[in-house]
């Protein structure tokens, strides 16, 4: 995430080097490593919500409203589907999947076709994820699909 630094605004900056932190706590094991990353992670999320507020344009959904339903409907789906999977990291997950979906739903208003492609790309890199941890659902080549989802979410919300 640093390259997707350069020439980028601070609150994008402080948004790609909290998912860079999370990148480095999801190296390491364990449960500490999982929560480290899901925190950078989380925070990288409102951080993305406040610099994607910041930039020009917005209100698509004000406008349609019904385009979020595809995003509220796979919210609901996922979670419904993980309850029972998540055991103690419920109340976690069900947080973090609401920061992710409110930074989703803010790339969607953004106006910004590039933008809103990298929240839902980002809404897809955390589904695999959620569903390799919890669902026990292992895809082929889930590590490559999960970073070509991830790393393109990143550059589209960053380059905006």
């Amino acid at each position: 995430m640093p390259a997707l630094m350069m020439g980028r605004d601070r609150p994008a900056q402080r948004a790609l080097a909290l998912g860079g932190a999370g990148d480095v706590a999801l190296l390491g094991s364990g449960e500490t490593a999982f929560t480290a990353g899901l925190a950078c992670f989380l925070a990288g999320h409102v951080a993305w919500i406040i610099a994607l507020r910041q930039r020009p344009g917005g209100g698509r959904l004000r406008d349609r409203p019904v385009l979020a339903a595809p995003y509220l409907a796979a919210f609901g789906a996922l979670n419904a589907y993980l309850w029972k999977r998540t055991g103690k990291d419920r109340l976690p997950v069900v947080a973090y999947s609401a920061a992710l979906l409110a930074m989703s739903l803010t790339a969607l208003d953004s106006g910004s076709p590039r933008t809103a492609a990298g929240g839902a790309l980002f809404l897809a890199s955390d589904t695999l994820l959620a569903l390799e941890k919890f669902g026990d659902l292992h895809l082929p080549a889930h590590e490559a699909l999960v970073m070509a989802t991830y790393t393109s979410a990143q550059a589209l919300l960053a380059g905006g």
